[in-house]
């Protein structure tokens, strides 16, 4: 084993010259290739990346730490390539020589700022780029029901007349709600709103130290099961699509399926946008043991016992480091640039803090894989994802780095329903914003869910259109009549404060 280990480093030595992935951009400048001397750092740096990425494959590791080293390997390449200092960056040097040294002085104000800002991480977006009800969370609504745990968000309809059938938007609980809502022209409740759809979203309060032991049983009694009823009260509908991103749409299937054990109405259709369900190892390794489990909890959490939303996101940034990390330190610190505005960072940014119990419950359950399996007991019922007879709509991004779309596609093939599978050639969150645009597209195939994911991609044909687009067009016979449009909020519910609420606003 050793000497096919040592065969396949050989195998990696370069007989000649190397060049980098295609989809990396840091060794674009022309001294890479032109100066002899940039071109041997870039060959040396490219030779040593690939042997610690082939040692974290090497088979007599074993199997249960292997992902454990592979992701160390990937951040300890990244974090040494040549073009994060300012001797091994040419375009960088270039830039000094260009401005007479403004370059660096302006990156030395940045990283000051960062160093008192942020605790020395490069910033992603400038200070005040976006205003939340402004230019971000800016979807006209108002806040129709309030506790100490959630806000149950109505957006003002825009159409005359609308489906029959009303949203409820379910978000992650890492995470608050408006990446359903970002920039206008960008947002998905626009989108549907607009689409003649009544829209609700679920926004989650920042937990209490007094909250940190709330698991996924009070969570489901109190977010999905809450908003449920909220929204069939202020409607008169008994049903609602749900749609849920990432953890929001294990708990959104779980709603469904918890619904379904006790034979109750409730769920109209799924929409799983990046969702994980069936975390079965790829390669058929063991998954992280209990103790692996609390360390990380711990790790994660701070001094009150809650899991601290801002580590979750440098844990996030660490899984793609080279664009959330190292990008915008060689942007901001090297060539003096402040950051562009952009939406999905400004999100990203703006994390919540979870409940210790739920944050360990929501690993068991990826750990032991026990929805998949059947095995998952919630709030007194068992959850069996094959009981769900609703149909869904299934988005997996190609290059999704947190549910990668091999898991998302095995997820699907676990419900019971007619299952639409779209692929997106966009990442975790990038795939989720897909306004219409001349370059959107998606992949489908009309021969079913196949078991191999493999399959299913050799037979899935492009389609050149939003997915935001197939969406619409798939829930409109999902919805039932057009009805007259309907005022925001009831006599039990009225209508509050302005959306995005008061919880968005919060940190």
């Amino acid at each position: 084993m050793v000497r096919q280990s040592l065969l396949g480093i050989r195998e990696l030595a370069p007989t000649a010259d190397w060049g980098p992935d295609p989809d990396d951009q840091r060794f674009g400048d022309p001294a890479w290739s032109s100066v002899p001397g940039y071109r041997f750092v870039l060959q040396v740096y490219l030779t040593w990346r690939r042997l610690v990425l082939a040692g974290a494959e090497a088979p007599y590791l074993p199997a249960r730490r292997r992902q454990q080293v592979q992701f160390l390997a990937q951040v300890l390449t990244e974090a040494l390539a040549p073009t994060n200092v300012l001797p091994g960056n040419p375009a960088a040097l270039r830039r000094a020589l260009d401005t007479r040294g403004t370059s660096l002085v302006r990156g030395a104000g940045n990283l000051l700022d960062d160093l008192a800002r942020r605790r020395g991480r490069p910033a992603k977006i400038a200070p005040g780029s976006y205003r939340l009800g402004e230019n971000l969370a800016a979807t006209p609504g108002r806040v129709v029901h309030r506790d100490d745990l959630v806000e149950v968000l109505q957006y003002e309809p825009q159409t005359a007349e609308v489906h029959q059938v009303p949203l409820l938007l379910v978000p992650a609980w890492v995470n608050k709600f408006y990446i359903y809502d970002l920039a206008p022209g960008r947002s998905l409740v626009e989108w549907a709103v607009r689409a003649g759809f009544t829209v609700f979203a679920i926004s989650q309060r920042d937990p209490t130290p007094d909250q940190t032991d709330l698991g996924l049983d009070e969570y489901l009694s109190r977010v999905p099961l809450r908003a449920l009823d909220v929204v069939r009260e202020i409607t008169g509908s008994e049903r609602a699509h749900l749609v849920g991103v990432c953890a929001g749409g294990l708990l959104a299937a779980i709603t469904a399926a918890w619904l379904t054990a006790g034979g109750e109405p409730g769920v109209a259709s799924l929409t799983l946008l990046m969702s994980a369900l069936d975390h079965t190892p790829p390669d058929g390794g063991d998954q992280p043991m209990a103790e692996e489990i609390a360390f990380l909890t711990r790790a994660l959490s701070r001094g009150d016992g809650l899991v601290d939303g801002g580590r979750i996101g440098v844990l996030f940034d660490l899984l793609r480091s080279r664009d959330t990390v190292w990008q915008p330190l060689v942007a901001g610190w090297l060539l003096g640039e402040r950051p562009k505005p952009f939406d999905i960072w400004a999100w990203s940014e703006d994390g919540i803090d979870v409940p210790r119990v739920l944050f360990e419950q929501t690993l068991r359950i990826a750990a032991d894989n026990a929805l998949a399996r059947g095995r998952l007991r919630v709030g007194g019922r068992p959850v069996d994802l094959s009981a769900v007879a609703q149909d869904a709509f299934v988005v997996a991004g190609l290059r999704d780095h947190i549910a990668p779309w091999e898991t998302v596609y095995r997820s699907a093939r676990l419900l019971g329903g007619d299952v639409a599978f779209h692929l997106v050639p966009s990442g975790h969150v990038g795939g989720i914003v897909n306004p219409p645009r001349p370059q959107a597209d998606y992949r489908i195939c009309a021969d079913g869910l196949p078991p191999d994911p493999r399959v299913w991609s050799a037979r899935a044909t492009p389609r050149h259109e939003s997915w935001w687009v197939a969406w619409s067009r798939w829930l409109a016979p999902r919805s039932g009549p057009r009805v007259p449009r309907r005022a925001t909020g009831s006599a039990r519910h009225p209508a509050g404060a302005p959306a995005p609420g008061e919880y968005a606003r919060s940190r």
